[in-house]
């Protein structure tokens, strides 16, 4: 499932830390924002692709700063939160009330 995908991309991101963010994951989150764009998800492809974004120039900076990784990171969890929501309301309502 995609969104399982991409909050297995954030719990990976979430255990590396933002400052020592792997070539891979990196790789990972680009493909991932490619997909979900693909799939019709432009908030969350958009989401994604800001993140993967600051995280490759953070990598970079000798100087911490606030940046708004953190907000970026936080508003995708919520996302991926809603979007579970949802899906389970989505199958309790066709699961009680059929359409037909």
């Amino acid at each position: 499932m995609l969104l399982a995908d991409v909050e297995n991309l954030l719990e990976e991101l979430f255990q590396s830390g933002f400052d020592t963010v792997h070539d891979s994951t990196l790789e990972a989150m680009e493909n991932m924002t490619n997909l979900t764009e693909q799939y019709g998800m432009a908030y969350l492809s958009e989401l994604l692709g800001a993140l993967t974004k600051g995280l490759a120039m953070r990598r970079h900076q000798l100087e911490k700063r606030e940046d708004g990784m953190a907000g970026l990171y936080v508003k995708l969890n919520e996302y991926i939160y809603l979007c579970k929501e949802k899906t389970a309301c989505d199958r309790g309502k066709n699961y009680y009330a059929p359409e037909g």
